[in-house]
């Protein structure tokens, strides 16, 4: 045991307890007196708590996670060689296998001072490989990025569903622009179903969790970069809380198909800090908009700015497109990213009025009384339960070995994935 390693136990017990940006900085304080190969002997001595702390350099967490990636292939494909792994084992091997493909090369000089082609990893602050898995996934340069977008995305996102979260900050980081960095934050557990979804638990446990990130990030990025939160589906829920009782801050936040974020937050004012712009989306036909399954939708709040999703080309309806390719919604995401913000398209319709079947009959508020009404959980468990059903009846998968499942360019009809209820 080197003497960095007891220093670094002592730091992880001392900064769990401490307030997130005080922890974060006092990591980054020990790591930049560190001396390299102290430093990087930790990713391989001390790899899962290294590869999860924030304040750590990026570059470090990176190696560590990578290592912790393998480490669980590894293990799986050791139970499937023996015939012991589970369907979910399978999936979750096929998981790692692409989350482990290159995304590239690059020239580097080895010990030798000879010039080698090197593969290019896939940038993750945060793996958790076990369970539900958690992972946080950075695309671009953080240290030179002028601009940080954050998507946080909702319900019915583990591990083994994330490749659609991979397409959609594809999609942002080309409408951000150069000198951009776009991070999918799943750092905790999303409620896996409607009948999850439709509690707080997993919005109130994910709000320190998204605190001690954002306190990381400061750390990492250079002073004056923007930085845009973007909350989707149960993902604003999850932004809303952070905000709410946490005082997490970014400069600008956007909310999109929120299903609300307390029954007493009615406006931007309630729960976003001092000086940040809210901006919200809300598609015509967003059933999980219209329910406010907890709270007030956002897009109605006084104080917000509420952004057109539609141009009449590229259709994004109901609660599935927000980040359609090539729609005036992702658009309005690229100029708020970009903080082009006298370029946003605003709108300005009712939920009445979008949902609208007969003159003066609409089915919005009906849809909202049922949501509130005691029959709202049991039809969320037989939904679950329909779903399940489908889940079980489905091809057991087979083990991947040639990274046959990773990322797609992103294109037109990439960005639309389920999250949330389909109907």
């Amino acid at each position: 045991m080197t003497d960095a390693e007891p220093q670094f136990d002592q730091l992880v017990a001392r900064v769990a307890s401490l307030p997130p940006a005080k922890a974060a900085q006092e990591v980054r304080a020990h790591f930049s007196t560190l001396p390299e190969p102290a430093a990087r002997a930790l990713v391989t001595s001390r790899t899962d708590q290294l590869g999860g702390l924030d304040g750590v350099p990026a570059e470090l967490r990176y190696q560590a996670n990578h290592l912790r990636l393998v480490a669980a292939q590894d293990k799986l494909r050791e139970r499937i060689a023996g015939g012991r792994a589970s369907r979910d084992e399978v999936l979750r091997f096929n998981t790692l296998t692409e989350m482990l493909q290159p995304v590239g090369q690059r020239l580097d000089v080895d010990a030798e001072g000879n010039r080698i082609v090197v593969p290019v990893h896939r940038q993750f602050l945060l793996v958790e490989p076990e369970g539900q898995g958690r992972m946080v996934e950075v695309l671009g340069d953080l240290a030179r990025a002028e601009r940080v977008a954050v998507l946080v995305p909702g319900m019915n996102n583990d591990l083994d569903k994330v490749r659609s979260q991979l397409a959609r900050a594809q999609d942002l980081q080309t409408e951000a622009g150069p000198g951009s960095a776009t991070i999918v934050w799943l750092g905790y557990d999303a409620p896996l179903g409607l009948e999850a979804a439709m509690s707080k638990q997993s919005s109130i446990q994910a709000a320190p969790l998204l605190a001690r990130f954002a306190a990381g990030l400061d750390t990492e990025v250079a002073p004056g970069t923007d930085r845009t939160l973007i909350g989707n589906s149960y993902g604003g829920q999850v932004a809303g809380q952070a905000m709410l009782r946490e005082q997490v801050r970014f400069d600008r936040v956007i909310l999109t198909g929120c299903p609300g974020v307390a029954p007493d937050v009615r406006s931007a004012a309630d729960f976003v800090p001092p000086g940040v712009q809210l901006f919200v989306a809300r598609a015509p036909g967003d059933y999980i908009s219209y329910a406010e399954p907890h709270g007030p939708d956002p897009a109605s709040f006084p104080d917000a700015i509420r952004f057109e999703t539609n141009d009449g080309k590229v259709a994004v309806r109901g609660h599935l497109s927000y980040f359609e390719f090539d729609s005036e919604s992702l658009r309005n995401i690229g100029r708020i990213i970009r903080g082009d913000l006298a370029a946003v398209t605003r709108a300005s319709t009712t939920a009445e009025e979008e949902s609208r079947v007969l003159p003066g009959i609409s089915w919005a508020e009906p849809l909202r009384q049922a949501a509130a009404s005691p029959a709202a959980v049991p039809l969320a468990k037989v939904f679950d339960g329909v779903r399940a059903l489908g889940k079980v009846s489905s091809p057991r998968p087979q083990p991947v070995a040639d990274g046959v499942r990773a990322r797609r360019a992103p294109g037109p009809g990439v960005s639309k994935r389920p999250e949330g209820p389909t109907r």
